[in-house]
Parts: structure tokens; C-alpha cells; sequence
């Protein structure tokens, strides 16, 4: 059960892009958003109940990278493109090419459960790039910002995995997360909303850059020992 709830997130990517392409690009984002929901969720629900030991010969890890390809990079580009986000054609090939070197990657997620490189939310991007209508310019910036950070071998938070602020990072998440849906209810969503809800792309951000400083100046030790004690409340309280 919890690996067909892992293998729905597909089904919800491919509703997405069947929306996308029948132009209702809001609800695309909903099923966008719904798939992102399982995604964060399933690994906590199959930790909890140990399903490689049941199945061992089926890895649920494999289905989900394949599931987060076409709900985090394939159907998030496509709809750039359908929605004339970017001002050509070719510049889809950076968020494709950013994304399949990220799932390329054999670290991708570290030893100590973060992300290597910008994770490939391409999905949000083009969430907020529907939303604002970038300038030409501004497109090509947003795009090409993340595709670098890609290849930049930086820690990112991995909230679903790793304990470092994870109560502060599943609490502002879930707001997050009810905001996005309240937003994509509405046909012309208020665009003072749309730039508040920012805060959490802004706060991962800079968690992430604020644990990657700590660890390369030498704060590694204490942070390990942070995560240690969030790993036993994160496996009491969650």
C-alpha cells in the first residue's frame, strides 16, 4: 500500500500534464502540488513501516526518483513552454538538462540525508513564473540561477529525510502548502499573496546556505550532534 501510494504521485503527475495540455494550468498545478504532497510523505510512511524488509526486492526509492522526474522536471517544463513562460524554445533545455544531472548524480542525497545541489523543484518555479509573468529577462535569470546551483555541490535541507529544523520546516511547509492550494482556487489570485508565499522558498534557501556554511567553516561536529538529537524526536514525535 504505501509503494501504490508512492506510485500514485505518478498518476497525479500525468493528470497534470493531460491538464496542462487541455490548458487548465491551475488545475495542473493542483495535481503538481498533490504529487509533491505524496512525495513528502511517503518515505516518512515507509520508514515508519520498514516496507524493504517485506519487499526487499522492490525498491521503492527507485519508483519515486522515476515519479519526481516527471512531476519535479518533465511536466513543470512542459507547461513553461505551453504557457510561453520563457521567451524561446531552447532555453528548456537548461531545466532539463539541470534536472537530468541532479538525478544523475549518485550522491544526489547525501550520507548525511541532504540534498547535493539545488534538489530540482522546477515545479514551484513554474508555479511562481505562471503566477508573476517574468519579463524575458527575469525568465531567463530564474532558470538559470537554480541550473547553476545544480552543479554547485552545496547542501540543501532535505525535510522528509533530514532532522536539522524540521519542526520549523514541516510547520512553515504546511502553511506553505495551504496557501499554494488557496491560491490556485482562485482564477486571479491576489498578487501581494503570491509574494508573501515566497517566505518559504526564501527560508529553505537560507537554511540550507546557513547549514552548508556551518558545516565547511567547521560547525560540523555540533551540527551532527543537533541532528542526532532531532533524529530522536523526530522518531518520537513524528
Amino acid at each position: 500500500m504505501v509503494h501504490l501510494y508512492t506510485m500514485s504521485g505518478a498518476v497525479f503527475g500525468m493528470l497534470a500534464l493531460i491538464a496542462a495540455a487541455g490548458l487548465d494550468t491551475r488545475l495542473a498545478f493542483l495535481f503538481l502540488v498533490i504529487a509533491g504532497i505524496i512525495d513528502a510523505t511517503d518515505g516518512l510512511l515507509a520508514r515508519r513501516l520498514r516496507v524493504w524488509e517485506l519487499l526487499p526486492n522492490f525498491s521503492g526509492a527507485m519508483v519515486d526518483n522515476v515519479v519526481d522526474v516527471l512531476t519535479y522536471i518533465f511536466v513543470p517544463i512542459f507547461i513553461m513552454y505551453w504557457e510561453s513562460l520563457l521567451p524561446h524554445i531552447a532555453w528548456i533545455a537548461v531545466p532539463t538538462l539541470a534536472g537530468m544531472y541532479a538525478y544523475g548524480q549518485v550522491n544526489m542525497k547525501t550520507e548525511d540525508n541532504f540534498f547535493l545541489g539545488f534538489p530540482s523543484y522546477w515545479n514551484f518555479i513554474a508555479l511562481y513564473m505562471f503566477w508573476l509573468r517574468p519579463s524575458p529577462t527575469w525568465a531567463i535569470v530564474i532558470v538559470v540561477v537554480p541550473a547553476i546551483l545544480t552543479v554547485v555541490p552545496t547542501r540543501y535541507l532535505y525535510p522528509s529525510r533530514n532532522t536539522v529544523f524540521w519542526k520549523t520546516s514541516w510547520t512553515l511547509g504546511m502553511v506553505w502548502v495551504a496557501m499554494l492550494l488557496y491560491l490556485l482556487a482562485q482564477p486571479e489570485p491576489c498578487r501581494n499573496l503570491v509574494l508573501i508565499s515566497l517566505y518559504y522558498p526564501a527560508y529553505y534557501f537560507i537554511m540550507s546556505f546557513y547549514v552548508e556554511a556551518r558545516i565547511r567553516f567547521g560547525a560540523g561536529k555540533e551540527l551532527i550532534e543537533e541532528e542526532r538529537q532531532g533524529e530522536e524526536s523526530y522518531s518520537s514525535e513524528g
